[in-house]
């Protein structure tokens, strides 16, 4: 055998020429990244520490300004200093300092002139200078006139703040502070884990370390790392401390670049992060090695595995080639190959009824008759079903499509018919046709169920209203009020294939359809939006109908009660139910020949505010029938002589 004409051999060296590049390419791309990763935690564990060590400065400025804003309204206090007497001023500013419970550590009292009259931590100081009169005049210019700024007090840094003391004028400043010393920046460690250092930078002099987290050990290799051009950046650095590398972040308290300043330095160790990352690449290591001696046997019985069923699949492959469809293949898998010959076999029986298929989806319009036509050999002729049809008309739809440029017509009338199809599917019923703006619609084929007539009349509810609300839109835009006229009919149809053997067409004929569009072309004569008979009526409860006429279509001998399709039973309100029965008042005086009586309902319909042009229509119909009374067997019944 030619060397790798194996299946098996081509699979070996393909997986070993493809595993190795990618595993080292991953192996580079994960070490990379983790080292990336290993940065931007040190980065983000600093940018934390920063920030907390921020957030404690503020939560202990403002427990230092709430204490000091206190004193100055303290009523003791204030009788105390009241006294111009040291000594109870004293006792009064020590009193301040011990209810803080170690929230102040230094409290002066000085006059306006910046004369030092109470020092409670004996500084030694008479009058302010320098920084102190620098703080008392930004608070004397700011709004609330309170400032605050960190301080070397005897080589501590304090953060002090300055408030004024009223009584009611100002008398007096009051100045307090707090130490940034080391349990300050060990509560900082506390919360973020990283290590803080608090260092003074003169130009004339070595940076000096005043507190740090960091072992004594370390401070002077930090001292001598640190420089201007570092601390006055915004960007972290890397430094090596003893056996340990660290990411710093400085942070500048006080002073200003070339001048002596006050820097705080966040330091975050790179050791725990680095033991990680080099755990986790031996790990990475190990597991590529297991990796390839597991795909070296796996390969093997893969290839075995998959050859021999695809060499059946292969050979089934070529009968169906040759048209043999009856042959299927069984692997007694539950893999992809199992699929595959499933899916081998599906396509045999497909291909079989292809052409049945194909023949079938390009003679239907429907996806429910499509299923009908499936379930069912594909033949002329039907069955016998109860079925309500539905005929709907767009009113007003030749004068919309007056003045307008073809597509401009088809664009509406579009919007128009996706409207109505949609109302349809989604009330269970099938669009039969469509005929210029004219909808054949069926409930209860090819599909039946129990509510297809309930279904019918919620959809011409909905359909009515839809066209109603789209034909205001356009009547606002366009001075055309385009409206629906339904019919609906309940009955007896042939529902089947229609046409010839090359070109079927599944629809619904008989009486019962012609009367469905006998009732849409009725809802112009008697000026309502949709008529039903009374066959759909009775199979539709739960909606409150009007009755109309009894009326004699054109083209039938048996005489048809209509109704109108007024709403649902819960829409329709008690002064709606009154005009229904005073109207069926009317139609027995009017069946009766008592015209009078008849007109006089009439009339108070009107008064009561109902101006329905079918009143119009029966009073025309009355006066008439004044002047030529109907036959003795009229029976009430209006034949019509026209569709």
């Amino acid at each position: 055998m030619p060397r790798f004409a194996s299946f098996a051999s081509r699979l070996v060296t393909f997986l070993l020429a493809l595993m190795l590049p990618v595993l080292g390419g991953i192996f580079y791309f994960v070490s990379q990244n983790n080292a990336r990763y290993t940065e931007q935690t040190i980065n983000s564990y600093l940018d934390l520490g920063a920030r907390a060590f921020d957030a404690t400065q503020a939560e202990q400025s403002q427990t230092l300004r709430a204490i000091l804003s206190s004193l100055t309204l303290d009523f003791g206090f204030r009788a105390a200093f009241g006294t111009r007497d040291p000594a109870t001023v004293f006792d009064a500013a020590l009193n301040v300092l011990e209810r803080s419970l170690g929230s102040v550590d230094m409290l002066l009292i000085a006059d306006l002139q910046g004369r030092v009259i109470i020092d409670t931590n004996l500084l030694g100081m008479e009058s302010l200078e320098g920084k102190w009169l620098d703080l008392l005049d930004s608070a004397d210019r700011s709004d609330d006139g309170l400032a605050e700024t960190v301080l070397l007090i005897n080589d501590e840094p304090f953060e002090v703040m300055a408030v004024p003391l009223y009584l009611p004028r100002q008398v007096a400043w009051i100045l307090g502070g707090y130490r940034i010393d080391q349990p300050f920046l060990e509560a900082v460690k506390s919360i973020t884990l990283s290590d803080v250092s608090v260092l003074s930078l003169r130009p004339d002099a070595p940076p000096r370390m005043i507190a740090s987290t960091l072992a004594a050990e370390n401070w002077p290799l930090l001292t001598a790392q640190v420089s201007d051009e570092r601390v006055n950046g915004a960007a972290p650095w890397r430094i090596v401390l003893a056996t340990e590398e660290y990411g710093t972040l400085p942070r500048r308290l006080a002073g200003s670049p070339g001048g002596e300043q006050l820097v705080a330095l966040i330091q975050r160790s790179y050791s725990e992060n680095m033991e990680l990352e080099q755990q986790f690449q031996g790990l990475l290591v190990q597991f590529y090695l297991l990796i390839l001696v597991a795909s070296l046997l796996a390969v093997i019985w893969l290839a075995r595995s998959i050859s021999n069923p695809l060499t059946r699949l292969a050979g089934l492959v070529r009968q169906i080639e040759k048209g043999d469809y009856a042959r299927t293949v069984s692997i007694d898998a539950r893999d992809e190959l199992g699929q595959l010959a499933d899916s081998v076999n599906s396509m045999a029986r497909g291909l079989a009824e292809k052409e049945r298929v194909r023949d079938l989806l390009g003679k239907v319009v429907s996806p429910q008759i499509a299923e009908e036509l499936l379930r069912s050999p594909v033949e002329l002729g039907g069955e016998e079903r109860v079925v309500t049809v539905m005929f709907v008309d767009i009113k007003g739809f030749t004068a919309f499509c007056e003045g307008r440029q073809p597509q401009e017509v088809l664009a509406g009338l579009n919007h128009y018919l996706s409207h109505i199809t949609d109302i349809v599917e989604a009330h269970k019923g099938v669009v039969d046709k469509v005929n210029g703006d004219a909808v054949m619609a069926l409930f209860g084929a090819p599909i039946t169920h129990l509510d297809d007539a309930v279904n019918a009349a919620r959809a011409a509810i909905r359909i009515s209203h839809t066209v109603a609300s789209l034909g205001a839109a356009d009547a606002a835009r366009q001075r055309v009020r385009l409206e629906a006229c339904v019919g609906l009919h309940t009955g007896l149809v042939v529902a089947g294939n229609l046409g010839s053997l090359s070109r079927l067409n599944y629809s619904v004929i008989g009486d019962s359809v012609n009367l469905a569009s006998r009732l849409e072309s009725l809802t112009r004569l008697y000026q309502v939006s949709c008529i039903v008979s009374e066959q759909t009526r009775d199979s539709a409860p739960g909606f409150v109908y009007r009755e109309l006429d009894l009326v004699r279509v054109f083209g039938r001998q048996e005489a048809v009660r209509i109704f109108e399709l007024v709403g649902e039973d819960t829409d329709i309100t008690p002064q709606m139910r009154d005009g229904i029965a005073a109207f069926e008042d009317f139609l027995v005086s009017y069946r009766a020949g008592q015209w009078p009586e008849a007109l006089q309902i009439l009339d108070g319909l009107v008064a009561d505010g109902y101006s329905d042009g079918l009143y119009r229509l029966y009073r025309d119909r009355i006066v008439q029938f004044q002047a030529n009374p109907p036959p003795a067997d009229w029976g009430g019944i209006h034949t019509l002589d026209k569709k």
